[in-house]
């Protein structure tokens, strides 16, 4: 049964369809998990599919066994950025006397600059890989050089921890001043202050063209901040594949320039999700550049200090997006139907490196590390208890909590949060703010849970600010908010329209509701609109229809009204899930080649 699996997962993947290659072979290596070749077609489809590094080492694993193509594939991988992989399987290929696939003089050259022996070379390469900075640092700690150094510093500035960076690098240059990897970390980490103002400094680095794509990149991003795009793209270039295929967010800033209109790249000067922070004098400037180019949800990443400023206004973007940018300010105000928000470290009075370390961890492990410079910090408790779902959470240390004094909006926070735990389904309303008071961001999404299926309460919940512990809040709340409503069924509740038809039908549902129920369709069932198109499809589908709900779909697609008779609002169930989605989609309305579809099946 293995070996059939792993042959039709080749089989898939020669199709093109890798998902469905990915699941073959995932029970193949299963079955047999030391078999050469279902661990490496496993770890490649893992690895090609996700990026999991586990994956790269299923399929060195396997293809050191089976050597030949598979070796030849897994150096073609390592030649795109894994320099020290690469020449640790050169010397496995000429101890076992097998010719190398390629060149390794680029490789030797990054080992070069980088100033790592090999062995070790290759361990930080897989942390870099994986972005683990805890282990990362801690093997700088303890085998302290300049380029592990950078690349912390690097790390922490793509997090938005621009203070722990600024630390860093000021370490750095104690220890290793002049070393020019030790300056390129150093004005990376002073740019979030000073901006553009920095390039007298930054032009001796400039003639530099660095072999290890991530100094490549660092330079490349401040030859962009200082208004040198030249010189990024020479770097750009100077690699193949080019720095920004390894790097996305230099592509727009690398397009840019070709097309004669610099920007400065937004991750240099704001951390990503926060309104908290102050921007400095430039930033705004800067910004405005890049609204041409921004959707909705890279404003909600990048905008958000702007917004609460005031300073990003509705007549700022593209005529299209006026509409949702000024459901984002709302939300940035509290207007109604909405609450007044501050961040958890605001309310708390906590320092600004405490609530850098918080937004920058992107995980429970990486809020550990952090925590161990923050031993008392109850604002990084906190943020260990968003990674919990609702029902994990240690009743008796938050009832020790709530005896403490919290703000207003904390306590209450936590309070929903704990009896939402015990009873999911409970009839609770979100907490009216005394005037003056605040509600943490952290905790938005469950205060919307209770919110009245709104407009604006459901617009919201599809467009989650880029905050990381706020999408930790929606995570966790998104599928019971849908729970809630399926349970409570507000939309029954509503008259039945005089005329009209599935529009009017679809627009009584909550739109959160209707795009889970499309997600869910797409995810569980596989079924996307282009499988309703399939008649084989379809007619399964409607085969399995009550009698009465076949009949009242028949009716509505043939004659595309209503209202429904008491008997037909019955069978609205079982419709509701599967076609309302579809009908609920984007703009509501069925489209027509459905609408066809369903009419000569019925």
């Amino acid at each position: 049964m293995g070996r059939w699996e792993l042959e039709r997962a080749w089989d898939l993947l020669e199709e093109g369809d890798l998902l469905k290659a990915l699941e073959h072979a995932e029970r193949a290596y299963r079955r047999h998990p030391k078999d050469p070749e279902a661990r490496f077609l496993y770890g490649y489809l893992r690895f090609t599919s996700d990026g999991a590094y586990e994956g790269l080492r299923l399929m060195e694993l396997g293809a050191k066994a089976m050597g030949g193509e598979a070796c030849a594939e897994l150096w073609r991988i390592y030649g795109t950025e894994f320099p020290a992989h690469l020449l640790d399987l050169a010397r496995f290929l000429e101890r076992r006397g097998l010719p190398l696939p390629g060149d390794t003089a680029w490789a030797e050259a990054v080992l070069e600059e980088q100033g790592l022996p090999p062995e070790v070379a290759r361990e930080v390469e897989r942390w870099l890989y994986q972005e683990d900075i805890p282990s990362l640092e801690g093997f700088f700690r303890k085998r302290p050089s300049p380029y592990p150094g950078y690349l912390l510093v690097r790390l922490y500035l793509a997090r938005g921890a621009f203070l722990r960076a600024q630390g860093l690098a000021g370490e750095l240059r104690e220890a290793w001043g002049g070393d020019w990897r030790v300056e390129l970390a150093r004005l990376l980490a002073r740019f979030p202050q000073e901006g553009p103002s920095l390039a007298e400094e930054v032009r001796p680095l400039l003639a530099r063209r660095p072999k290890d794509p991530h100094l490549a990149e660092g330079l490349a991003l401040l030859a962009l901040g200082v208004g040198e795009g030249r010189v990024a793209l020479e770097l750009d270039r100077a690699f193949d594949p080019p720095l920004r295929a390894r790097f996305p967010h230099l592509e727009e800033p690398l397009e840019a320039e070709e097309e004669g209109r610099p920007l400065v790249p937004l991750g240099l000067f704001l951390s990503p999700g926060r309104a908290d922070v102050s921007p400095p004098p430039f930033a705004w400037e800067a910004f405005r550049s890049w609204l041409p180019r921004l959707g909705l949800g890279e404003l909600t990443l990048w905008g958000r200090p702007f917004l609460r400023s005031g300073l990003l206004s509705p007549e700022d973007v593209r005529q299209e997006m006026r509409e949702g940018v000024m459901r984002l300010r709302f939300l940035e105000e509290g207007r109604p139907p909405f609450v007044p928000l501050a961040s958890l470290g605001e309310l708390l009075g906590a320092s600004p490196e405490e609530r850098e370390a918080a937004s920058a961890a992107a995980s429970p492990g990486e809020l550990a590390h952090f925590r161990k410079a923050f031993p008392d910090s109850l604002l990084l408790e906190l943020y260990a208890l968003l990674y919990r779902p609702f029902g994990d959470w240690p009743e008796g240390r938050v009832r020790r909590l709530l005896r403490e004094e919290l703000p207003w909006g904390v306590r209450e926070a936590l309070r929903l949060r704990l009896e939402l735990g015990r009873d999911p389904l409970a009839p609770l309303s979100p907490p009216e703010p005394p005037p003056g008071d605040l509600w943490p961001e952290e905790f938005l999404f469950t205060w919307l849970l209770l919110a009245p299926p709104e407009e604006e309460v459901e617009e919201a919940f599809l467009v989650p600010p880029g905050n990381r512990a706020v999408n930790l809040d929606w995570l966790n709340v998104y599928p019971l908010r849908v729970r809630r409503l399926e349970a409570q069924r507000p939309w029954r509740k509503e008259p039945l329209p005089e005329g009209g038809g599935l529009e009017d039908w679809a627009r009584r549902l909550p739109l959160s509701l209707r795009t889970f129920w499309l997600v869910e369709l797409e995810v569980d069932e596989g079924m996307g609109l282009e499988d309703l198109l399939d008649p084989e499809t379809l007619r399964d589908l409607l085969e399995g229809l009550a009698p009465g709900a076949r009949s009242l779909l028949a009716r509505l697609v043939r004659e595309g009204r209503l209202p429904l008779s008491q008997a037909e609002e019955k069978a609205l169930a079982q419709l509701e899930r599967r076609f309302l989605a579809f009908v609920g989609a984007g703009e509501v309305g069925l489209p027509g080649d459905l609408r066809r579809a369903l009419f000569r099946a019925l």
